[in-house]
């Protein structure tokens, strides 16, 4: 197929939004539209100050894994990660950062082999225990109220 003439000062695009632009004939501004929705985010609810809900863990039961939890404990061990690290933040490789990687992953395993139902009430304390400090002050400026989910991660 032909690419379309490039106008000078535009900027290059790509894939579908270059398709559908140059398809009508005419020339269209970049833009960050998405198709994606709120429940696509598992922690979106975090954004806005919140503790998320954590659904998806009960109704997608099956696609629960600790992969990331994996990769976090490969990271700590592979030289290629740890030569990066040394020099821009030398308090995240040490024994300290093992230990709670370790303690990570066993946390996600015992959560996996929870019923279904029990999942999200468990991640939602984990997420508590690791993100919020214990007495910590209220936030000083007030969160926006988050955008409304469509209801992905509900049983039909």
């Amino acid at each position: 197929s032909r690419s379309p003439q490039k106008t000078p000062g535009s900027p290059r695009r790509s894939g579908a939004a270059a398709r559908s632009c140059y398809r009508r004939g005419r020339e269209c501004a970049m833009t960050t539209r998405t198709p994606a929705v709120p429940d696509d985010f598992p922690h979106l609810l975090a954004w806005y100050g919140r503790v998320p809900t954590f659904e998806h863990a009960r109704v997608r039961a099956k696609d629960f894994h600790c992969r990331d939890h994996v990769f976090h404990m490969r990271q700590l061990v592979d030289a290629r990660y740890y030569l990066h690290w040394h020099y821009s933040d030398a308090d995240s490789y040490g024994p300290g950062a093992y230990f709670q990687a370790a303690e990570d992953w066993l946390r996600c395993r015992r959560i996996r082999s929870l019923d279904a139902n029990d999942r999200p009430h468990a991640l939602q304390e984990w997420f508590v225990d690791r993100y919020r400090a214990k007495g910590a002050a209220k936030p000083v400026w007030e969160f926006r109220e988050p955008p409304a989910g469509i209801g992905k991660h509900e049983q039909l």
